[in-house]
C-alpha cells in the first residue's frame, strides 16, 4: 500500500485528512479497507505496561482500580469532545466535568497557536502504525510553524498549600514523538518543531513544563524517544 495525499493547501485553515484512513471504536483503524496492525498508543508501551493496562480494565486488579480507570477514560473521552467541537464552531455538553473544559479555553496557549486538525488520524503504511493526534497548532504569526499538542485530564487535586495543582505527570515525550513521526511521513513539507502535553482537572489547566518554567518537551527528543519505544515493540514482536 501507498499513501497518496492531496497537496497541502496554500489558504484555509483545516488539514485535509488522510484520504481512506478510518477509525472504528471496536476494530481499530483501516487505510483503504485493510486493517492496520498496531496503534501508537500500543507501540509506545513495554508489554508488561500493556498487559497490566489490560488486567485493569477488565477488573483483574480489583474493582476500584477498574472503576477509576474507566472514570478516568470516560473524563478523558468528553474533554476531547469538548475541545474537538469548540475549535471546529460547535456546542458540546461536557456535564460533569464543565469545569474541566472551562479551565482549558483559558490556556495563553491559544493566544499564540491556532488549530488547524483537531482529533487528526495519522498512519505510516510501512510499519503498519496509526493513531489520533488530539490536536495540530499552527503559529499565528509565523505561519509556516506547526505543533502537536495532546490533552491529558486528571482529577481535581490541591497541594499541601491548598493551592490547585496537578499531581503524578508523566513523560509522554513517546506519544508526542510518534505523532510528529506520521505527520512527517503524512505531510513531509510541514515543519513541526514544537509539542505541547495540556494538562487539565476541575480546578485548573496548564503546560505540562520543566522546573526552569520551560516547556518540557523537544521535538527532537520526542522523536528519538518514539524510534526507540518502536524499535523495541517490533522486536518484542519477533519474540513472540
Amino acid at each position: 500500500m501507498k499513501l497518496v495525499m492531496p497537496e497541502l493547501p496554500k489558504t484555509g485553515k483545516w488539514l485535509p485528512v488522510v484520504p481512506g484512513l478510518e477509525y472504528y471504536y471496536e476494530s481499530g483503524y483501516f487505510y483503504n479497507g485493510r486493517p492496520i496492525n498496531h496503534r501508537v498508543s500500543e507501540v509506545i508501551l513495554s508489554k508488561p505496561e500493556r498487559d497490566y493496562f489490560a488486567k485493569v480494565r477488565n477488573g483483574e486488579y480489583g474493582e476500584d482500580k477498574q472503576v477509576n480507570l474507566l472514570c478516568a477514560i470516560e473524563r478523558g473521552h468528553k474533554a476531547h469532545a469538548f475541545l474537538d467541537h469548540y475549535h471546529r464552531g460547535r456546542s458540546y455538553n461536557p456535564t460533569p466535568y464543565q469545569e474541566l473544559c472551562a479551565n482549558l479555553l483559558t490556556l495563553d496557549l491559544w493566544d499564540e497557536w491556532e488549530v488547524v486538525a483537531s482529533e487528526y488520524l495519522l498512519v505510516d503504511l510501512k510499519r503498519s502504525i496509526a493513531g489520533t493526534c488530539d490536536m495540530i497548532l499552527r503559529h499565528k504569526v509565523e505561519r509556516d510553524r506547526y505543533a502537536v499538542a495532546d490533552l491529558k485530564t486528571k482529577s481535581p487535586a490541591t497541594n499541601k498549600n491548598g493551592d490547585p495543582t496537578i499531581p503524578n505527570k508523566k513523560d509522554y515525550s513517546a506519544q508526542l514523538g510518534g505523532y510528529i513521526n506520521l505527520i512527517n511521513i503524512t505531510w513531509p513539507l510541514l515543519k513541526v518543531e514544537d509539542c505541547f502535553i495540556i494538562y487539565a482537572n476541575d480546578l485548573m489547566a496548564q503546560i505540562h513544563k520543566d522546573r526552569s518554567g520551560r516547556n518540557k518537551y523537544h521535538y527532537i527528543d520526542c522523536v528519538e524517544t518514539y524510534e526507540g519505544c518502536r524499535a523495541g515493540f517490533f522486536r518484542e514482536m519477533e519474540d513472540i
